[in-house]
């Protein structure tokens, strides 16, 4: 079952590969309270994956211990994890205390939800369905892949890899 889970995640993930987009500005505002936008959060050294959560997503708390120990084994050399929150840019103090109380150790950043919504759609081609929701940037910050649901960590590494993630 596990490896059939695995499969089809990575199957998702590479039928989203040939659409590349770049990231273009979306409104944000850090967790400190400045504005900021998608494209100043993504990296340029290195790939990007950001996941989209809430506070109130019960599936998005069970991956965040795993997204979390992926960011910190990969963060110095290969990939670094953006949390986009879309509690609302006026949920700062809720989303930091949140965020410290469930061990993020990402970074993320506030959204709306609706400008999240039209930004994701003129991403990926895709309605935005919910969350956690998972889009992967490459060092030019074009969207390689993005998942809706759950993701696998294994099935990511793999399409890094797979990818040529080392080269672009």
């Amino acid at each position: 079952m596990k490896r059939r889970y695995l499969s089809a995640t990575l199957m998702c993930l590479c039928l989203f590969f040939s659409m590349v987009s770049t990231a273009q500005d979306l409104n944000l505002k850090t967790l400190e309270g400045n504005a900021t936008s998608l494209s100043n959060q993504l990296s340029k050294t290195m790939w990007t994956l950001v996941m989209v959560w809430t506070t109130y997503c019960g599936e998005c708390a069970k991956q965040y211990d795993e997204i979390s120990a992926f960011h910190q084994s990969n963060k110095k050399f290969r990939l670094r994890v953006l949390g986009v929150s879309l509690d609302g840019l006026n949920q700062r103090t809720k989303v930091r205390q949140y965020a410290r109380i469930k061990n993020h150790t990402f970074p993320s950043v506030l959204a709306e939800s609706e400008n999240f919504s039209n930004k994701y759609k003129e991403l990926t081609g895709a309605p935005f369905t919910g969350t956690p929701t998972y889009m992967l940037f490459d060092r030019g910050q074009s969207i390689q892949a993005y998942m809706d649901g759950p993701i696998s960590i294994d099935a990511l590494e793999r399409f890094i890899d797979q990818s040529g993630q080392s080269k672009g």
